[in-house]
């Protein structure tokens, strides 16, 4: 290819998110025809609505970025953007010259607009296809031909451009060289996890405030906006392009956290990144599904242990999606998590906080799934009642237990506090229960453990029933003593009996 023609390329892009303000880092004039949709187009000082029609010149090294309005489809755009030194001759290849890109620009502006009618469009669409269609080519005599349809391309739009809004210049040419070389950092290094406002500003010998100060008067967002997006905007295309999962793609954009990662990407196209792989890609294979779905079963998981409930129960919605078993989602999804936590409460890893936090978020996440898991018959791991015995108000421990229990797959029903054995022992017979989970706090209330015990034999449902018994004052000799089957020091430890137990019957 010639030498030329290497300074020449031509693309056209949907912007269906929000993208990066982008930057011409490689010194070329960008000309943009919209060609269908609508939406906003931003720039330094200025946040004009653009639609089908319009077209807009733009200097090198100027910051712009497209992007949807509401819930509209965004614009889809024709860019050629060409290096006008290698491409123009003469005075129209001179950056400085009056005459630069044939006078569509005005004296110190960096942005030049023209909305279009049929009529004009008509002479200007030919070209830019016959420009799209030329730069394709791999020939060097593709030369004059670019040069001929570039050169009246231009000519044409700086007579309408003569009569349309011009954007002057709203920040000063110091600004516009450091904001052109923070994002040019930004743009190459963007994988680096330690890149930020603090690493740019030092890199280019400037004060942090000072770099800040500029981002905001050029494109009005602050850096750390700036650097999500490019970010968010790369992980688009890898999601579009590859086959890559998440925590593939993280390292490759510079992040390390799955949950802000999620809230970014969101954020940024109202989407998760299964939703927005599944919407874009067309080449995901039969193969990839389940691997894809493995990993939005361990996303599930993961932020249920931190409590993050928004992002669990959109997860569980993504695992839906994909088609992912409703059985599997419970126990590799949320039930798997909230065994994490179990087994941390266990060793004092985590606390109570820490405990309910998590279940807030099984519960969410279970509030998306339970229609799912009903219609396609998934049973519970077993039945069993739980309640603080009467003359004890206390209920802190024994919700604890509740949660573990639920995040061990059993169907709980909490009788509450001031539970009296006849409750406990009714709720079992008439729900078939198949355990009997009695909390106490006060000394004073143990020996209504043994009423319940006695009351299940007198019922005749002594050998259908396991009877627990738990809290502060009560130990295995206590337990033995009355005749219940099991004592557990702590929530996790009695969730894991419990199951253990309605196995055993």
């Amino acid at each position: 290819m010639c030498e030329m023609l290497k300074g020449v390329r031509a693309e056209t892009a949907t912007f269906d998110g929000v993208p990066p303000i982008q930057l011409n880092t490689e010194g070329c004039v960008e000309v943009d025809l919209v060609v269908s949709g609508r939406g906003i187009h931003r720039i330094p000082g200025q946040i004009v609505p653009c639609k089908a029609g319009d077209v807009c010149v733009l200097a090198p090294q100027t910051l712009h970025g497209y992007e949807a309005e509401g819930n509209e489809d965004g614009p889809t755009v024709t860019r050629i953007l060409f290096a006008p030194d290698l491409v123009l001759s003469g005075e129209a290849g001179l950056a400085e010259h009056p005459r630069f890109c044939y006078g569509v620009f005005c004296e110190g502006a960096t942005v030049a607009y023209a909305t279009l009618n049929r009529k004009t469009l008509g002479e200007i669409e030919p070209l830019i296809r016959g420009l799209v269609r030329e730069t394709e080519k791999d020939r060097t005599d593709c030369c004059d031909a670019v040069r001929s349809y570039l050169s009246v391309l231009l000519i044409i739009l700086s007579r309408y451009m003569n009569e349309a809004l011009r954007a002057p210049s709203e920040i000063s040419r110091k600004e516009r060289v450091l904001m052109a070389a923070a994002l040019q950092i930004v743009n190459e290094d963007f994988s680096s996890v330690t890149l930020t406002l603090d690493s740019v500003a030092a890199e280019l010998f400037v004060s942090p405030s000072q770099l800040s100060r500029c981002f905001q008067h050029g494109c009005g967002k602050n850096f750390s906006d700036c650097l999500r997006e490019v970010r968010m905007e790369h992980a688009c295309s890898l999601l579009k392009e590859t086959d890559l999962i998440v925590d593939q793609i993280l390292p490759q954009c510079g992040l390390r956290d799955l949950q802000s990662f999620y809230r970014s990407f969101h954020g940024f196209t109202g989407m998760t990144p299964s939703q927005y792989r599944k919407k874009y890609n067309k080449n995901i294979t039969k193969e990839s599904k389940g691997e894809k779905i493995m990993i939005i079963l361990s996303e599930i998981s993961e932020n249920l242990q931190k409590g993050k409930g928004k992002i669990v129960k959109e997860m569980v919605q993504a695992a839906i999606d994909e088609g992912a078993d409703p059985s599997q989602i419970l126990s590799e999804g949320l039930l798997a998590g909230m065994s994490v936590i179990g087994e941390k409460f266990k060793n004092n890893e985590v606390y109570v906080p820490e405990v309910l936090v998590a279940a807030r978020a099984m519960n969410m996440g279970i509030t998306i799934l339970k229609p799912h898991l009903v219609s396609s018959g998934v049973q519970a791991a077993g039945k069993v009642c739980i309640g603080t015995v009467q003359g004890d108000l206390h209920d802190i421990g024994k919700n604890i237990v509740k949660m573990m229990m639920e995040g061990k797959g059993l169907e709980v029903v909490d009788l509450g506090v001031d539970v009296p054995a006849e409750t406990f022992v009714q709720t079992a017979k008439e729900q078939g229960c198949q355990v009997i989970c009695c909390s106490a706090l006060l000394t004073t209330t143990m020996d209504v453990m043994a009423e319940v015990v006695k009351l299940a034999e007198a019922e005749g449902i002594r050998d259908k029933v396991k009877i627990m018994v738990g809290g502060a004052p009560i130990n295995q000799e206590f337990c033995d003593a009355i005749g219940a089957d099991c004592y557990t020091v702590d929530a996790a430890s009695a969730a894991d009996a419990a199951v253990e137990l309605c196995k055993s019957l």
